[in-house]
């Protein structure tokens, strides 16, 4: 019997976004996002696999989150979140409810 790998759901977004892999900085925007990661679209495809750092801006809010790519096409990325903390997967997960959520984010308080 086959395994099957339950993935969190995705919610469409657009936010804009900027990804840093070493000294190449590189912005876009979040097209999606779920607690596991975001799909983003680029002007540049990145390399599968590459790691980084991935600044998301909301509001008064901004997010920085290690990210993996999953995903590198002409239309679109996909990265995956690499969490270095429980603090971090919190932080993601409020995040993403409140943008997905009825009311506004008025007291998410992002530290990274």
């Amino acid at each position: 019997m086959r395994k099957f790998d339950y993935r969190a759901p995705r919610f469409p977004v657009d936010l804009p976004i900027r990804v840093t892999w070493g000294d190449l900085t590189r912005f876009g925007r979040c097209k999606e996002i779920s607690t596991e990661g975001m799909r983003l679209e680029l002007n540049e495809p990145f390399c599968p696999a590459s790691t980084g750092a991935l600044d998301l801006c909301y509001e008064d809010v901004n997010l920085r989150v290690p990210v993996r790519v999953t995903h590198s096409g002409p239309n679109f990325d996909a990265v995956k979140f690499v969490y270095e903390t429980v603090e971090q997967r919190d932080e993601v997960a409020r995040l993403v409810a409140c943008l997905t959520g009825p009311k506004p984010c008025t007291s998410l308080a992002l530290r990274f």
